[in-house]
């Protein structure tokens, strides 16, 4: 990855062939080695995993990701995430902080449902359970923010979900709401568009268009916005620094790049569509093409990557001076 970077900002316009990279890569992790199509997703969270591994592994000390500043890695992509669960019969509130790389979001379902069911995340990745849809599932239209707001809706879980409420000492009947405690500087959005049935013994792709905003406000999403809607302006229900823990920088965040994936499940295409000074470009393998805005909404999103548009500006202000 460095010699990547150092390659990118040499100077030199002759092509670059990441093979040292895909090479280093494949000694990294076995799992994603050889030519077989690979999941970008997969790829990404691995990635960071790695770097944070060798950062760690050079200093001789051990930090916790969920600190942000322990590796490039983390301090680019790290955020956290607010867990509550709350008794329903005394109201009672157990919160946990995870941090995370990414968020990955179901699509809207076509009609009514139950919304998100369990959440279940990886070490690194905060994921929400996929829920089995109809035949028509690759019909209709979602959008992110739609995603979002259900990701961070409060829902009822199961009666075999029931929490036992340290107030009542029984386990009771309960509502879990997730929200962002911590923005990161980078906001990266996986769409979870491959599914996996057990009781089906089956696996599908998901082609739904996903309308995606090239600005997003992450306000709504936030622990301070979500608790002040549930509680109102009462102050007790806050913990700690939780209005400020949103970050120092802005909420608005600018998309920069968005992951599409073509074909099946089990054969298909990557293309990233890169935004660079205000100019989105089409990466396709070795090929690259500038392209219009209405193509770059027009793509079927896998991943959708959003900067704090405060260091998106300063970035391409940056670039016009230079």
């Amino acid at each position: 990855m460095d010699a990547i970077f150092s390659a990118v900002f040499s100077g030199d316009r002759t092509p670059y062939s990441p093979a040292k990279f895909l090479y280093s890569w494949w000694q990294h992790a076995a799992n994603l080695a050889s030519y077989e199509q690979q999941d970008a997703h997969e790829f990404f969270i691995s990635m960071l995993d790695g770097i944070h591994e060798k950062v760690e592994k050079d200093k001789r000390k051990s930090q916790s990701p969920g600190s942000g500043d322990c590796c490039t890695a983390h301090r680019v992509f790290s955020g956290i995430l607010r867990s509550d669960v709350m008794c329903m019969v005394c109201g009672f509130t157990s919160t946990t902080y995870d941090p995370c790389v990414d968020i990955s979001l179901d699509l809207e379902p076509n009609q009514g449902g139950s919304g998100k069911s369990s959440s279940a995340k990886s070490h690194n990745s905060c994921n929400v359970e996929v829920d089995c849809k109809g035949p028509n599932q690759n019909c209709g239209i979602s959008s992110l923010k739609g995603c979002l707001e259900r990701f961070t809706r409060a829902e009822k879980l199961g009666p075999d979900q029931k929490f036992f409420c340290q107030k009542c000492q029984v386990r009771q009947e309960s509502l879990k709401q997730m929200s962002i405690r911590k923005l990161p500087l980078v906001s990266c959005f996986h769409v979870k568009r491959f599914e996996h049935s057990s009781i089906r013994k089956m696996s599908r792709k998901v082609d739904r268009y996903l309308q995606f905003p090239f600005s997003l406000d992450m306000t709504p999403y936030l622990s301070s916005s979500i608790l002040r809607s549930r509680f109102g302006n009462r102050i007790f229900p806050f913990d700690g620094d939780e209005q400020d823990a949103s970050n120092d920088l802005s909420t608005e965040f600018e998309l920069f790049a968005v992951v599409t994936h073509t074909g099946r499940l089990d054969a298909g295409h990557y293309v990233t569509y890169l935004r660079l000074s205000n100019q989105w470009y089409k990466c396709d393998d070795a090929w690259f093409t500038q392209v219009n805005e209405s193509i770059v909404r027009a793509a079927q999103g896998y991943m959708m990557f959003y900067v704090q548009k405060v260091l998106y500006y300063k970035e391409s202000e940056n670039q016009a001076t230079s």
